[in-house]
């Protein structure tokens, strides 16, 4: 096992864990506990929620307890309202799959354009590509991590929320005026997602998260149990974050060393005992049954029945996610690049994700909720697209309100 202690006790901080915690993965499993080892998407914050650390665009860092209002800049303005619509086509960059294409035809075919579909495969080489102007593109999807240097760096576009009527007629109303992006200046949301555990119940019977006093300690309760059958999302914010909500830490965002320290040392006991497996694609693998209890994204989970082998009941798939909201929760965002060449379709564009039936649409492919008022745990499983066994993939507001957020790392991190 590669030792990550290096700082000694207490004195290791988040990006030193990254990259420590990703080389070890990488000798442990040849995989990589992180998918972005030491870059400037780590999340952190100073932990005590009373100090205003400073982002990399220089503004305090967004949290729900701190909400940040984008500043905008005489040579940035939005665009004026009544304008006629570019004939196109529409450049949307955007992660491989990451929108249903029937969603994209609906609205070519009512505005009579193009949409081109341009790809990227990591959050930071799309951030590099955009910010140094050489590229064109109209639409984007910028993680919350990027969200203020990208709007300090007059990078993104003010929205003119006249074009968009659909924010506030099908949105939650938390997300109209977000706490990242207060006034939604320059964003509006688009799919939202919870980190569980899921499992195969088929495999575990009588296993449930829930009956334990830390149901985030399921993995190293059951794991040594079934070593080589448990698997650990292979991403960087959330190995950490497992890591302290297994101490019994809810500051996802933490960057106390000695929380720190605790974490990465929760983890290599994980790793050893449990013979981890570290891999994004965790839906695979549960449909599959190459592995039986995963760290879970909710949108994997709840596409999981699709991939499994002809025969295999819906049924067995299952996710915990905490009742109460008080879990690790994210969401992404669509903006506007300033110098959009069509930048009236963009904003058509952005309406039309928001739209109540093409969200409904969306999620048929890509299985990621959308957080809409029509968009209930209820609603889904009656309209067929979930079995009721997965509807703790799909949350309401009043949940997400409770969600422990991993933000965007301060300068110090």
């Amino acid at each position: 096992m590669t030792d990550l202690s290096g700082a000694g006790e207490g004195g290791t901080d988040r990006r030193t864990f990254i990259k420590r915690a990703a080389a070890a993965a990488m000798g442990a499993s040849g995989a990589g506990l992180l998918a972005a080892c030491g870059t400037t998407t780590a999340g952190g914050t100073s932990g005590s929620g009373t100090t205003a650390a400073l982002g990399p665009g220089g503004l305090p860092l967004a949290r729900p307890y701190r909400p940040v209002t984008l500043p905008i800049y005489s040579d940035n303005r939005a665009i004026e309202s009544g304008l006629t619509p570019e004939k196109g086509p529409l450049q949307l960059y955007n992660w491989d799959s990451y929108i249903n294409p029937d969603v994209v035809k609906a609205f070519e075919r009512k505005h009579g354009v193009k949409v081109q579909i341009s790809t990227f495969t990591t959050i930071d080489e799309a951030v590099a590509k955009i910010s140094s102007g050489a590229v064109q593109f109209d639409v984007f999807v910028p993680e919350l991590v990027f969200l203020e240097r990208l709007a300090v760096g007059k990078v993104l576009q003010p929205l003119n929320l006249s074009y968009i009527p659909n924010l506030t007629a099908n949105v939650w109303p938390s997300l109209h005026s977000p706490w990242y992006d207060v006034g939604s200046r320059y964003t509006v949301p688009y799919t939202i997602y919870t980190t569980g555990i899921g499992w195969r119940a088929d495999k575990l019977p009588g296993f449930n998260p829930a009956k334990l006093a830390n149901p985030w300690s399921a993995l190293w309760v059951q794991g040594p149990k079934i070593a080589g059958k448990v698997g650990l999302l292979d991403d960087q914010h959330e190995g950490l974050a497992m890591g302290l909500l297994h101490n019994g830490v809810s500051d996802v965002n933490t960057e106390n060393p000695r929380l720190i320290n605790a974490s990465k040392n929760a983890l290599v006991q994980l790793v050893s005992s449990a013979n981890m497996k570290f891999d994004t694609n965790e839906y695979q693998h549960l449909a599959d049954g190459s592995l039986w209890l995963h760290q879970a994204w909710s949108g994997d989970m709840a596409s999981v029945p699709t991939y499994a082998p002809q025969g295999t009941k819906p049924s067995v798939f299952k996710y915990w996610w905490p009742t109460d909201g008080r879990g690790p929760i994210n969401n992404d965002t669509f903006a506007i690049l300033r110098g959009a060449r069509n930048p009236v379709l963009a904003h058509l564009f952005l309406n039309h994700l928001l739209d109540t039936q093409q969200v409904f649409k969306n999620f048929t492919f890509l299985y990621y909720q959308q957080p809409i008022n029509a968009m209930t745990p209820e609603a889904v499983v009656k309209g067929g697209l979930l079995t009721p066994n997965l509807n703790t993939t799909i949350i309401r507001e009043s949940q997400f309100k409770n969600g422990l957020v991993q933000g965007p790392l301060s300068t110090q991190g």
